[in-house]
């Protein structure tokens, strides 16, 4: 069925995982018959220049000055009701009043905590619905407007954690992170493997330096997968080109290393693999999750990723090595077959079934859409509640 219902979703391409989660919301929609999609990469677009300069300082924290970005991350974790809050979330009102052409959207949702849309709607410039999809595993107060209609969460501590902020429970909705639809399909290994030109019979450790390359260890890792083990290393460098460039020289006549840059077909990698090493941003931990992928993240970054890191790994469902010598032990772990299925139980209690489609349909509901449109979910794993305006 099709609908003429308007969505706008606003992301950030500070990271993959902001984008990500709203091309799997674009996706869910578009399943249930809502083409009409626009998705804004607000920061970007607002501010070209500013946008450039902070995300190259987000970079270089990242992986020069890692206790510095730590420190920015706590410091501006404060009471969102404050002036520096209701001035952060004013950034970008003029572009995305702009974006609206004369034609606001019906429903609009962030999966980036810059909530120009709720900052409008406090000032009482519309009263369009707007959604927050948290895409971590833990809370910071840049996620938190007042004027927010409903949120959505990964975790029954995350949905705590914003009441405990002063959210009212009935804006809160437990339906996991959105990911795309390809993470939730099953795929013939040996058919991979022949597509990507591996060998057969043998096993394979992915590592993930992130979308843009910032982890800054990923030589160490391939070290200590060739020297450990009898696997073959696919290295994902994303968006780096001279880590790509590096990698490849340093392992030129090692058959065992596959270095690749960006890659859109992610899935297909992580079906072939038998571990995976990563930072922890919310989405890549996520669809390892669903994957059911045995994954260990490396030094992981003080912030976001260190709290999505250690609240995963204190359900059993993850792994974490903060030096080389503990990433040689947990990479003996994840590869014993006992062990990988101890992890992969831990994941299923940690995982929510069709995240997407849980969110769209609560989106939906807001709009009197929610019958028509239900998705195809069992009603053990809605773990939803509904969310008002």
């Amino acid at each position: 069925m099709k609908s003429n219902t308007k969505i706008q979703i606003v992301y950030s391409s500070f990271g993959d995982g902001h984008l990500q989660a709203a091309l799997a919301l674009r996706q869910s929609f578009a399943s249930m018959g809502i083409h009409h999609v626009t998705m804004i990469d607000l920061f970007a677009e607002a501010y070209p220049r500013l946008n450039a300069i902070s995300r190259y300082f987000y970079l270089q924290s990242t992986v020069r000055f890692p206790r510095l970005y730590g420190q920015l991350y706590r410091i501006t974790n404060r009471n969102p009701k404050g002036w520096h809050g209701r001035l952060f979330h004013s950034f970008g009102k003029k572009r995305l009043v702009d974006s609206w052409n004369g034609e606001r959207p019906d429903l609009i949702i962030h999966t980036f905590p810059q909530l120009a849309a709720d900052e409008l709607r406090r000032q009482g410039y519309h009263s369009i619905p707007t959604f927050t999809v948290i895409t971590d595993y833990v809370l910071h107060g840049r996620w938190i407007h007042p004027s927010t209609s409903g949120y959505f969460v990964a975790t029954e501590e995350l949905m705590n954690a914003l009441i405990a902020a002063g959210v009212p429970e009935h804006r809160v909705n437990v339906t996991g992170i959105p990911i795309r639809q390809h993470f939730s399909k099953s795929y013939d290994r040996e058919v991979l493997v022949k597509k990507y030109g591996f060998t057969a019979g043998c096993r394979r450790v992915l590592i993930m330096a992130g979308a843009y390359g910032v982890q800054s260890s990923v030589r160490s890792m391939i070290e200590i997968t060739l020297g450990d083990t009898e696997c073959e290393t696919i290295v994902v460098c994303g968006k780096n080109q001279n880590l790509k460039n590096e990698i490849e020289i340093a392992y030129r006549g090692e058959d065992k290393v596959h270095v690749l840059g960006y890659v859109e077909n992610i899935h297909e990698l992580m079906a072939l693999s038998d571990c995976m090493l990563t930072k922890a941003g919310g989405i890549t931990l996520t669809e390892a999750l669903v994957m059911r992928l045995p994954t260990i993240v490396y030094r992981p970054l003080p912030g976001q990723e260190r709290g999505n890191a250690e609240y995963l790994a204190g359900h059993g469902a993850i792994a974490i090595a903060n030096d080389i010598y503990e990433l040689s032990q947990q990479l003996h772990n994840v590869l014993d077959p006992s062990h990988a299925a101890i992890m992969k139980a831990a994941m299923e209690t940690v995982h929510y079934a069709n995240s997407a489609s849980l969110i769209s349909y609560e989106v939906l509901a807001c709009h009197g859409l929610a019958e028509e449109m239900r998705p195809v979910v069992a009603t053990a794993e809605r773990k939803a509640v509904s969310a008002h305006a």
